[in-house]
């Protein structure tokens, strides 16, 4: 398994560092929060997400666009029901086991688990908008939270 972080450090999800493959398949246009994580742990932790499947991300960035829960929070969700839930949640201890761990862990690195909060704390705004370092940070938290459970 690869680095989730590491992948985004190198630039994954932004436009000018994509390939020419995904230059083709995203255009110009760089994802948002809620998508670098989630395309980016597709292709970390082999996923083995479609296209149209991860989709699903989209409406999620900027805190689903009105700034309430981190869009790179609700990506990292999705991640961890994908690797650890049954058909239900309620089959496995998703939520107190793996899901409030992962919450706690992030609130206390970033502060808040709110997109607003982290924007004004951590997004470099000049001289174009960059929320990278939540979306690291949160990819980091990630990391090591499937590393610890896969041992």
């Amino acid at each position: 398994m690869n680095s989730l972080k590491e992948l985004l450090e190198s630039g994954f999800g932004k436009a000018e560092y994509y390939t020419d493959n995904e230059r083709k398949l995203y255009g110009d246009v760089n994802m948002n929060c809620c998508e670098r994580i989630l395309y980016g742990a597709n292709r970390a932790y082999n996923l083995g997400l479609k296209k149209e499947d991860m989709r699903i991300a989209s409406a999620f960035g900027g805190g689903m666009g009105v700034g309430t829960v981190c869009g790179a929070i609700s990506g990292s969700l999705m991640v961890l029901g994908l690797l650890y839930s049954g058909k239900l949640e309620k089959e496995t201890a998703l939520k107190a086991d793996i899901t409030i761990p992962f919450l706690k862990k992030v609130k206390k690195k970033q502060g808040s688990l709110n997109c607003r909060y982290n924007k004004a704390h951590y997004a470099i705004r000049e001289p174009v908008f960059d929320c990278s370092a939540v979306i690291l940070s949160l990819a980091e938290c990630l990391d090591e939270t499937v590393a610890s459970i896969n041992g």
